[in-house]
């Protein structure tokens, strides 16, 4: 008996054909370093650092030179299929854009600087009332909170 896939696969699964056709009807080349960076970003869910991701292709034995992830994730990101999150003394963050909407926001530590999602139906309501009342079209938004995150609260004590 099989299980079914969990709506993270699905969504990555999603994305990367998203991805893939995107830049097809754009286009662009698919395959070489975008492919690979697609390949990858779709495998994690996203939420990573250009150098994080060149290093992680090179190990898994993708020749690929960092300045061409750049460049795949700089044109994934004009395109409107990843988000880059600058986050304060840490390199930029990138994120995918899912197909469906679906995204989430970011917890920061300002100490270690560790980065945890989360996700908030309240906030999203709140988001969509304060546009209902300001008649103000919100398109995207991105939440960021910035703090300390347990362990460096704990080892302060």
């Amino acid at each position: 008996m099989t299980s079914a896939p969990d709506n993270q696969s699905v969504a990555a699964v999603a994305w990367r054909e998203a991805a893939l056709a995107a830049l097809r009807e754009r286009g662009h080349r698919t395959g070489g370093a975008r492919t690979a960076v697609i390949e990858r970003l779709a495998a994690g869910g996203g939420c990573v650092e250009a150098e994080e991701l060149a290093r992680d292709l090179r190990q898994a034995g993708d020749q690929v030179a960092t300045a061409s992830v750049y460049r795949a994730l700089t044109l994934l990101g004009e395109i409107g299929l990843l988000h880059r999150i600058a986050l304060p003394s840490a390199p930029a963050r990138f994120e995918l854009v899912l197909p469906d909407g679906a995204h989430h926001h970011h917890l920061v530590c300002a100490n270690c600087g560790s980065t945890d999602a989360f996700s908030d139906e309240a906030l999203e309501q709140a988001i969509q009332k304060i546009s209902a009342r300001t008649a103000f079209e919100v398109r995207s938004h991105d939440i960021t909170l910035h703090g300390r995150c347990a362990a460096c609260r704990a080892a302060a004590q």
